[in-house]
């Protein structure tokens, strides 16, 4: 039986799609990404599940809408029997690790991964629940924060800098990712391996050293594609947004705007640098020829496109991710048809040689591997948003060309994206004949009118759990990584041995 091929999943965070250049990006250099895209697969339409960080990730690891799993927010527990692909392949002879942030929300920091290379750089406890009570009447949605939060102080804060703790945190999590990598080659345990490197870059703040900082210059950054929309003539649920994030504290200028794209842009730069530097480990390794990378983002970031910045919202830059598959035998192919994060578990299983027929959960996802040759049927997508900064649940179907966004508190929306990519033109007043459609797909997949209710009922319970753990004695569940003793020398090591045990020798001609 042939070897089982290694699986790297390189994710990075808050990374739209559109400023990559194997997306029709024209500003931002990333070459690694673009070689990375240029041997594998590029679907062109991929979707983030939410566009938050822990429910995204959350539902990626299951394969499961996050609705599904109760992951409705930043602060809600990634139960631990929620079977993930981590635990499937690990059951299936791989050895399965994680350096970097997956936003684990519990008890359980581990989920199926056998070793963890970094701890979080983000809680997890439940303090960034959010306020349940936003849905209370006379209470301002709109205005009411909580943890976690984004505010417009992170844009108006972009400009280079020495150090910041984002940078501090994947430095050592690419640092970890790579000592791993040469560990394996060196070691003695020949199972294949499952790697997720997880970076924070590059979620705002838009602050990025000078190195990155100076590849860009104001004038090289583009005009939004969409300009500043004012505030009275948005849609109601971006007029919330507005204020959820603070942006009535502040008139951003063209030049805030440039130089937030500029940080954003050196950011991602820096991503594709530490790319790069992991698939060089994997090649020094030996690794490069039987090894699937498989490179995405949670979500996007509208970087000022409307006037909008962060996430939170169903407009195409914030859900809209890059998803590239490289296996190791080279494709250069792109697929058209709509895909999701929720797919990446059952490919990865796939990948790995797992039979449908073993996978005891169920799942909402598809694997992907039949788009390299082009034979991925479409199914629609779906992405929904639950957590603080909307009233009630907004869900998003995407069926071929058509995104309906639609909830029970805010207008439903209605887009062709073949011919309206920036959703300029809503068609849901028109009397669009795929309306009905895509609502029926709606209202058969999320239970809407109970699920605002459930959602409340979890965040009233975990804001009181936090509130009770927080008293007396307290326990963290933050993640502490320790270093193995074979590393370095110890007690009772023969010093030239443990040495000479280091080695990773050059293969020779």
């Amino acid at each position: 039986m042939p070897r089982r091929p290694n699986i790297l999943l390189f994710m990075v965070d808050q990374l739209t799609a559109f400023v990559l250049s194997c997306y029709g990006g024209t500003v931002c250099k990333t070459p690694n990404i673009d070689r990375l895209a240029a041997r594998g697969t590029v679907f062109e339409s991929a979707y983030c599940p939410y566009p938050l960080c822990a429910p995204s990730r959350f539902s990626m690891m299951s394969g499961r809408l996050p609705s599904r799993i109760g992951a409705y927010d930043n602060g809600a527990e990634f139960t631990a029997s929620t079977p993930t692909f981590a635990h499937y392949l690990r059951a299936n002879g791989y050895y399965t690790c994680i350096s970097g942030k997956m936003h684990f929300v519990g008890p359980d920091q581990f989920h199926g991964f056998e070793e963890r290379l970094t701890t979080e750089i983000y809680p997890a406890d439940m303090t960034w629940t959010p306020n349940p009570r936003i849905r209370e009447e006379g209470v301002d949605e709109a205005r009411t924060r909580t943890f976690g939060v984004s505010t417009i102080d992170t844009v108006r804060d972009a400009g280079p800098i020495a150090r910041s703790m984002q940078i501090d945190y994947d430095e050592d999590v690419i640092h970890s990712a790579v000592r791993e990598i040469y560990s394996r080659a060196r070691g003695t345990d020949d199972r294949p391996f499952m790697m997720t490197v997880s970076l924070t870059h590059p979620h705002d703040p838009y602050v990025i050293t000078q190195e990155y900082w100076d590849i860009y210059r104001d004038e090289d950054i583009e005009a939004r594609r969409v300009p500043d929309i004012p505030v009275d003539e948005r849609d109601p649920h971006s007029r919330s947004l507005y204020y959820h994030y603070g942006q009535d504290a502040c008139e951003l200028s063209d030049k805030d705007y440039r130089r937030a794209r500029r940080g954003y842009y050196g950011m991602t730069s820096y991503i594709d640098h530490q790319l790069g530097r992991v698939i060089e480990a994997l090649e020094t390794a030996g690794f490069s020829d039987d090894t699937a990378i498989l490179f995405a983002s949670d979500h996007g970031d509208m970087i000022g496109e409307r006037g909008m910045w962060f996430k939170k919202t169903l407009f195409e830059p914030a859900i809209h991710v890059p998803l590239i598959l490289a296996l190791p035998k080279p494709s250069g192919s792109r697929v058209k048809a709509p895909v999701s994060l929720v797919d990446v578990f059952p490919t990865l299983l796939d990948i790995a040689g797992i039979p449908p027929e073993d996978i005891q959960t169920p799942l909402d996802g598809r694997s992907l591997l039949a788009g390299v040759t082009g034979q991925l049927p479409q199914v629609p997508v779906y992405v929904e948003h639950i957590d603080g900064g909307t009233a009630v649940p907004r869900v998003c179907v995407r069926d071929g060309d058509r995104k309906l966004v639609y909830s029970r508190a805010y207008p439903a929306q209605l887009f062709d994206l073949s011919a309206d990519p920036l959703e300029l033109n809503d068609l849901a007043e028109t009397g669009d004949q795929d309306m009905d459609r895509l609502i029926e797909l709606a209202e058969c997949t999320w239970p809407l009118d109970v699920l605002a209710e459930d959602v409340v009922a979890s965040q009233t319970a975990r804001n009181l759990i936090d509130s009770a753990l927080a008293a007396g004695r307290q326990e963290t569940w933050d993640f502490t990584p320790k270093l193995t003793r074979h590393n370095y020398v110890r007690r009772g090591d023969a010093f030239p041995d443990v040495e000479r045990r280091g080695y990773l020798r050059y293969d020779e001609d």
